[in-house]
């Protein structure tokens, strides 16, 4: 799995401890950079005035269109929520509310304990071999417990504590839940959310509960007993105080756990979650940075593909003038993201025939996405490797796949430009991995181990192409 840690870092180690001496690099031929600089489209995604239900249409659908302006006010912003419910209710292809700068930090906190969630959650995935189902029961009740705090810090419901029953973000908290509920929905016809009550001050804890502790099976390699979810759900909302709950849930978790039938999914779906608790808290950082910087944006405007599993996404953000948005420390070498101006963003999977996912970056006005190589890490790669320039993104495109021999692919090109270079500022920057299995066949047993992999960073202006490799041996231990 691709790791930029295994790219970048590296690189550098290898640089400073002057083990290969300068980087290769080759000429380009005249117009070859045109071949490597096509940009895929944006997205299409229609934007046109929002309509009324049809004659027998069922209201509530999802909108299509969203338009999310940044208002200092809470009370304006309450009140623009509440106003977007009822469209929703009534059946709108548009939707547009206020969110102000307490609501997105009130939605970062919420984020941060979700990615301590996810991160419990790894942990117990890393550990679900080597450790017991006592083990296993008291990680996943404190992962639950977690969830119950963010429930409680934005309900008002019974339970909840009377210092956030006063506050006026708790109020505006439902109508924000279900906002997200209808998503949820209006993606997955097997939703979890679709069998609760409307306006219903508990469907935070009863969605999140309820996919934790079937997340927490599939990591035992268990299926979970029929009705258990609810069950948690009931000792969750009950219990007032949180330590009781851990001690409660452990118990009961550790014994059905212990009376669990064997997950039907086996190794595949160990794998899926492995990965979405690899990569789903890096993604919740960004935008927990994103919101954490809410009072420096204009607004965005959203806008959903039609086609309902197609992915396809087109954002606009507006970042106040003067001001700009910064996204760092995500991940480890990674660059500074930097917002500024107006620009436009659409994801869209399977972009070309070979199934690249791509983000595509467009500039509106004088605005862009920058991405900026800063610190001593950058410095030294520019001074000793490549002459890596910061500048607006225009494109990233991830491709990954297994060749037949197993052994897994992933390519990631970013297009972007230099702001240093007026004459032709196109650069790109080409990370492959590559990493082989193999299979070895003892006297009494077989058993599969890590063939080694191979790393290739590539960076081309348009007269040169810089190129480091990075090959590491097979391991001798099954992997």
């Amino acid at each position: 799995m691709f790791n930029v840690k295994r790219a970048i870092l590296p690189l550098t180690l290898t640089v400073l401890s002057g083990l290969t001496g300068c980087i290769p690099s080759q000429k380009l031929a005249e117009g070859e950079m045109d071949r490597y600089w096509i940009l895929a489209p944006s997205a299409e995604v229609p934007a046109g005035a929002p309509s009324q239900p049809s004659a027998g249409e069922a209201p509530g659908r999802f909108p299509t269109r969203w338009v999310i302006r940044q208002d200092p006010s809470l009370i304006r912003s309450t009140v623009s929520i509440m106003r977007a419910m009822d469209r929703m209710k009534a059946g709108t292809d548009e939707v547009e509310f206020a969110i102000s700068p307490m609501y997105a930090r009130a939605a970062a906190n919420i984020l941060a304990k979700a990615r301590q969630a996810l991160a419990d959650l790894r942990e117990m995935l890393a550990s679900s071999d080597r450790g017991g189902s006592a083990q296993w029961a008291d990680t996943l009740a404190g992962v639950l417990v977690g969830v119950e705090s963010i429930s409680r810090s934005v309900s008002t419901e019974q339970g909840s504590s009377t210092e956030h029953e006063a506050e006026p973000v708790g109020m505006a908290a439902g109508p924000v839940l279900e906002l997200l509920a209808r998503y949820v929905d209006a993606q997955s016809e097997e939703s979890p959310l679709s069998t609760l009550a409307p306006g219903e001050a508990g469907r935070l804890r009863d969605a999140l509960s309820r996919g934790l502790v079937k997340l927490g099976f599939e990591i035992a390699g268990r299926e979970p007993p029929d009705g258990l979810a609810e069950n948690v759900s009931r000792q969750m909302r009950d219990t007032r105080e949180l330590e009781r709950l851990r001690a409660t849930l452990s118990g009961f978790l550790s014994q059905q756990i212990a009376e669990a039938p064997p997950s039907r999914g086996g190794a595949g779906k160990r794998k899926t979650v492995l990965t979405v608790l690899t990569y789903a808290p890096k993604a919740l950082l960004m935008l927990e940075s994103f919101l954490s910087q809410w009072d420096k944006v204009e607004g965005l405007r959203i806008n959903l593909a039609d086609r309902k599993g197609s992915g396809a996404v087109d954002v606009e953000v507006r970042v106040q003038d003067g001001r700009e948005v910064r996204i760092s420390r995500i991940m480890t070498g990674l660059p500074v993201i930097a917002f500024r101006g107006a620009s436009r963003m659409s994801v869209l999977p399977d972009a070309t025939e070979a199934g690249d996912t791509a983000v595509v970056f467009d500039p509106v006005g004088d605005g862009a996405v920058e991405l900026r190589f800063e610190g001593l890490v950058y410095g030294l790669v520019r001074l000793f490797a490549f002459p890596l320039d910061s500048g607006p993104l225009r494109q990233v495109r991830v491709l990954s796949g297994r060749d037949a021999g197993g052994a897994r692919l992933v390519n990631v090109a970013v297009l972007m430009e230099s702001s240093a270079d007026r004459k032709d500022p196109r650069r790109v920057l080409v990370v492959q991995a590559v990493r082989r299995r193999a299979i070895v066949r003892d006297v009494f047993f077989i058993r599969m181990v890590s063939g080694g992999s191979e790393t290739a960073v590539s960076y081309l202006t348009p007269q040169r192409r810089y190129t480091y490799e990075r090959i590491k041996a097979a391991e001798l231990q099954p992997h």
